[in-house]
């Protein structure tokens, strides 16, 4: 079993477990958890609305595909270690990282 931190709008946090390949990508895992209001795109890297920062010590080093790119380029607040959520494979890659909310205006489920 895997996990990830996941840091909200308030700074709390919230540790995620997950097995390799159990969701598409990190959206769906914090869909299914934390927030039902993002992922407007439906993971395909158009909307920015999955947008997270990797915050732990880690580096992700996949390359972002073009539309993450242009995305990310588009929205607020992105920074060297913004990344969409949506593009982010759940595998032993990531396990043990941190990630924060960046996008605004979403509400954690209840």
């Amino acid at each position: 079993m895997n996990h990830i931190n996941i840091i909200d709008a308030y700074n709390e946090v919230y540790k995620l477990s997950y097995r390799r390949f159990e969701y598409p990508n990190l959206m769906e895992l914090i869909i299914n958890n934390l927030y039902d209001d993002i992922g407007e795109c439906l993971g395909r890297g158009l909307c920015g609305t999955c947008h997270v920062e990797l915050v732990s010590d880690h580096v992700i080093s996949e390359i972002l595909d073009i539309n993450e790119k242009e995305t990310l380029s588009k929205l607020n607040n992105t920074g060297i270690n913004s990344r969409l959520a949506c593009q982010i494979i759940l595998d032993e890659k990531i396990n043990n990282m941190t990630f924060k909310i960046i996008t605004e205006h979403k509400h954690i489920k209840l």
